[in-house]
């Protein structure tokens, strides 16, 4: 099990650009860390307006895009943090670390300071 991990929740219109699998598997390689990504999606099309109810809902079933990061190297951990935050920008919820391991949170949250203007 890796050392370092951390999941970046990043809800609707959160990252400046479209996260693509294949650009997170090239950051991942890049600094040598595993990156997964899951999408979940549970708003509804009504009236026109796509609407999601999150009331009494746990936060890891509102519609999201979560990325994983993990490496048992800090270096290479923060560099392919630092590396998504400047690609699709911090994300920007209090709740956006919500998962990651203490070691993994630490970094990731001081990292948003310098990268994301928290």
């Amino acid at each position: 099990m890796a050392e370092y991990m951390a999941k970046l929740r990043y809800y609707p219109t959160d990252p400046l650009v479209e996260i693509k699998d294949k650009d997170l598997k090239s950051i991942g390689a890049k600094y040598g860390a595993a990156v997964g990504y899951e999408k979940i999606e549970n708003r509804v099309l009504q009236n026109g307006l796509l609407m999601e109810e999150t009331m009494d809902i746990p936060l890891d079933k509102i519609s999201q895009e979560v990325i994983t990061v993990s490496c048992d190297k800090e270096k290479s951990f923060r560099d392919c943090i630092i590396g998504l935050y400047e690609k699709y920008r911090c994300p920007r919820t209090a709740y956006s670390l919500f998962g990651s391991n203490e070691a993994g949170w630490l970094i990731a949250r001081r990292l948003m300071d310098d990268y994301g203007g928290w």
